[in-house]
């Protein structure tokens, strides 16, 4: 009989995981060793007063798509010591290829629960609040509570997006909006600019439009756009209905032809779901 006797690098992992995680957080990394190695690097780029504040930092993070992802994803490299991250949506197969950290085993998971098992992985220390819900205003208390540091909005739907700006504005919690990413590739064009110049970005300006006309907010929000256009047009819904038409002609089936029926909540994008 042969037995496999392990090494020590191929337990080093489990190691740390099993005892470091138990008694440390990101806020004390400078009294641990191995936070304090693994943040290193962060501290010789910001500086070790800076890295702390960074590490008593609490973000909140609504929208957890191909930009809410990486953006968490990001904070949590950079050693923020608390992070809330809110979305309602599950993972999808058609989203596999623009999510930061989710695969496969992943697809029909909630994003909010998808990040915090990988970040867990990455930073078992990290102190991380998944919240499977959709910002409105019966849980924005709950949703904003505990005295944020920052709020990021990666929301892609307008009437949500509005809300949770407005709301960050009148309670005075620091916001940076981000526009539309769609179909666009070019990282050299992002720009961080004021809502009241954000002309050239189709959500963006619907943004600025209607928080001016329903909450008086016209200026002081940073937003976050990319002034490329995008590569390829969005989906031709009207020859999907037309498609719809002719099939329902042929099998003689009520299926539905308006897309707002393939909607999974009110005034949200339109997404197809592949059958397996």
């Amino acid at each position: 009989n042969c037995v496999m006797a392990s090494t020590p690098e191929a337990n080093v992992g489990s190691s740390i995981t099993k005892k470091q995680a138990h008694k440390s957080s990101v806020r004390n990394f400078m009294d641990d060793d191995i936070l304090k190695e693994q943040f290193t690097r962060n501290v010789q780029f910001f500086g070790e007063e800076s890295q702390q504040k960074i590490a008593d930092a609490f973000v909140i993070v609504v929208g957890l798509g191909g930009v809410g992802s990486h953006a968490a994803h990001l904070l949590l490299r950079s050693g923020v010591g608390k992070l809330r991250l809110i979305d309602f949506d599950q993972v999808t197969l058609s989203s596999l290829n623009r999510h930061a950290v989710a695969v496969r085993s992943d697809v029909g998971l909630s994003k909010a629960t998808c990040l915090e098992r990988h970040f867990k992985e990455i930073l078992p220390e990290s102190d991380i609040e998944a919240v499977v819900e959709m910002f409105h205003s019966g849980n924005v208390d709950q949703l904003l509570s505990g005295a944020p540091t920052f709020v990021l909005d990666a929301i892609d739907n307008i009437d949500t997006k509005v809300s949770l700006v407005a709301e960050c504005v009148s309670r005075n919690i620091p916001v940076l909006s981000v526009a539309g990413a769609g179909a666009k590739a070019d990282p050299t064009r992002l720009k961080i600019v004021d809502l009241s110049e954000t002309s050239m970005d189709p959500l963006a300006r619907a943004l600025r439009q209607r928080i001016r006309k329903s909450h008086q907010i016209s200026a002081g929000v940073p937003v976050l756009l990319s002034t490329e256009k995008p590569r390829c047009p969005l989906a031709d819904l009207e020859g999907l209905v037309d498609s719809l038409d002719s099939v329902q002609q042929q099998i003689g089936s009520n299926l539905a032809t308006n897309p707002l029926d393939f909607q999974i909540v009110p005034n949200f994008r339109v997404r197809t779901i592949p059958v397996l």
